[in-house]
């Protein structure tokens, strides 16, 4: 399946009831879904669903779409300071332009918290409040 390759995340990615939907039919065909909830890195979640897909796992291109968006949006762990913007914006729930404006300032002065990273705009405080967990600085 090549997740790392081939996913193609919309940012922002919204709250959809198909991601959760998804991650049941496909992740708890073999195993309960709470051996995979745990936060990861998207480079150990990449991996985690390639293993899976190896091992058998079955699912349409939507769904496996629908699994990275959930994973990324509600159980991936993320350096503020390294990470793209393919994972700034999921992580976040912020667009492309915010997460590119992250990435521009972190390359001049590096955020230190997510009370640094609330000061720029179109970063919501209340978004940061509840993935603070999966922040990294």
């Amino acid at each position: 399946m090549a997740v790392a390759q081939e996913k193609t995340v919309p940012i922002p990615v919204q709250q959809d009831p198909e991601d959760y939907k998804a991650v049941q039919q496909v992740c708890t065909a073999c195993h309960d879904t709470s051996r995979i909830m745990h936060s990861r890195t998207w480079p150990e979640w990449t991996d985690l669903l390639d293993r899976m897909s190896a091992f058998g796992a079955k699912g349409t291109d939507e769904q496996w779409n629908h699994i990275a968006n959930f994973l990324l949006r509600t159980l991936t762990l993320i350096n503020v300071n390294e990470a793209g913007v393919d994972e700034l914006g999921p992580v976040l729930n912020v667009d492309e332009g915010v997460a590119t404006a992250i990435v521009s300032r972190r390359d001049s002065k590096p955020f230190t918290s997510a009370d640094d990273l609330a000061t720029v705009p179109g970063v919501d405080k209340a978004r940061l409040e509840e993935v603070k967990g999966r922040l990294k600085f």
